[in-house]
């Protein structure tokens, strides 16, 4: 529940987490090209890069495994089945289209993949989970601030922690999404104000094929796990 074993990798969570925030910070004031490059660079590459080539670890030290798939699935179907109707009632409400913004927050990857399957699992590793749930949420919150009012980004947090508790469960990104997250993210994004239409979408499916692309290269480059260590994936 409780360790202490930070190492090299915990150091390299934090600078990826305090860049990531000054490049959602420069997206937001600036130009959104900043949190482009800062979700390639220190929310795909980096954190590849230390987990794939440096630890060795597979995806699977990414929150990208076979284990628990059909589980998490199944559970993250359940709750964004539940959530959808709030999802729809607030949209309505707004006169916002629920299809693009749910679309758009559904090529969402790089948001979970960065805070759990990156961040989580280091801090996982270096203090045990208990705190990686609560250190999840804060990074959270902390990535958004200055991007948004304060009272939103702590918002967000709480949903972080929420969702660490349940990443905590199987450490398998597929109980988040693409099933849940987007619909528990649409919901988010609506109630603090957010609308994304049609070319967020776009943007954001370039983006999740940029992603998935970094990933591919760099795992078929990774040096050879154990088969041990394989079938644990």
């Amino acid at each position: 529940m409780i360790a202490w074993a930070p190492g090299t990798d915990t150091l390299i969570a934090v600078g990826t987490l305090l860049g990531f925030w000054g490049c959602y910070w420069a997206g937001a004031a600036i130009n959104e090209w900043f949190l482009l490059v800062g979700v390639v660079v220190l929310g795909t590459a980096i954190p590849a890069l230390t987990v794939l080539r440096q630890r060795g670890e597979g995806l699977r030290g990414l929150g990208i495994r076979r284990r628990f798939l059909f589980l998490s699935l199944v559970i993250s179907a359940v709750l964004g089945a539940g959530s959808a109707y709030q999802l729809i009632y607030l949209a309505a409400e707004q006169g916002v289209p629920v299809v693009p913004h749910l679309m758009a927050n559904l090529v969402v990857l790089w948001e979970p993949f960065f805070v759990f399957g990156w961040l989580f699992l280091r801090w996982e590793r270096a203090f045990g989970w208990l705190p990686a749930i609560l250190l999840s949420g804060i990074g959270f919150a902390l990535q958004h601030v200055g991007s948004v009012p304060l009272e939103v980004a702590l918002g967000f947090g709480m949903f972080a922690v929420l969702f660490g508790i349940l990443f905590a469960l199987v450490r398998n990104l597929a109980i988040l999404w693409p099933l849940f997250y987007p619909v528990a993210s649409g919901i988010g994004t609506l109630q603090a104000g957010f609308v994304m239409g049609w070319s967020d979408v776009v943007l954001g499916l370039v983006l999740l094929v940029v992603q998935v692309a970094v990933l591919a290269v760099l795992s078929k480059s990774a040096r050879p796990r154990s088969a041990h260590r394989a079938r644990q994936d």
